[in-house]
């Protein structure tokens, strides 16, 4: 009996001194893991809950700072951080996130029937730019502006580009001349009326053996290309 006294006796020192051993260990952990320094871990482009529970772990309090408008990174992930990584820290220390907003969202205006030099004005006032620029026929004076692309209403981050539908006014007809020399002043003034063009300037020559009121010349010449405005002369015989 006494045997089995002196052999469990040291088997429960032994167990003693390791546990003692394990719970020495562990606060002395504790204790350089409180009073000592690690480096800053990068929390930049970490979503907010990454980067708190990673400074959680190493006993960091996050301070948020600001938010910030950032085209690159999502809403709610670090934009920057105060310390910088890599720099020694204690636990305890606070740590000052500054948040992305996610892009700005500009609203697009309403511009139809703004002169294509507004439109552009008021885009880029607003942080938007003018894309391309189309130009369509119509009754709309030309430079206004006809519609655009994405509408107005639309929210676009800023920077976005808004294509322009412009009108390019009413299309002038052009006509192409034919030969007058032989015809009637009248029959030619009421072909010119018919065709929206405006009378002719008329100057008489007398030419002897030809008969009165026929076109003797014309400019431009036949063939040629003309548009509303553009005048036309005729010479025209008053006879012997």
């Amino acid at each position: 009996m006494a045997r089995k006294r002196v052999f469990l006796f040291p088997l429960t020192l032994i167990l003693s001194l390791s546990l003692g051993y394990l719970l020495l260990d562990q606060v002395l952990h504790r204790v350089v893991r409180s009073s000592g320094s690690h480096p800053m871990p990068t929390l930049s482009g970490l979503p907010l809950e990454e980067a708190n529970a990673l400074c959680l772990e190493q006993g960091l309090v996050v301070e948020l700072k600001a938010r910030e408008y950032d085209a690159r990174l999502p809403e709610g992930f670090v934009l920057r951080q105060s310390p910088a990584p890599g720099r020694q820290v204690k636990a305890g220390r606070r740590v000052k996130l500054t948040l992305s907003s996610g892009p700005e969202m500009i609203l697009v205006p309403e511009l139809r029937g703004e002169s294509e030099r507004q439109a552009v004005l008021s885009l880029e006032d607003r942080g938007l730019r003018p894309g391309d620029r189309l130009r369509v026929s119509g009754q709309i004076p030309a430079g206004q502006v006809l519609a655009l692309r994405p509408p107005s209403g639309r929210r676009l981050p800023r920077g976005s580009r808004v294509d322009l539908l412009l009108s390019a006014g009413e299309e002038t007809p052009v006509y192409l001349l034919p030969d007058f020399q032989g015809k009637s002043l009248l029959a030619v003034r009421e072909l010119l009326s018919a065709a929206s063009l405006p009378k002719p300037k008329v100057r008489f020559r007398s030419l002897p053996g030809r008969k009165s009121g026929k076109v003797l010349e014309q400019n431009p010449p036949a063939g040629s290309r003309i548009e509303k405005g553009d005048k036309l002369e005729l010479v025209v015989s008053s006879g012997s």
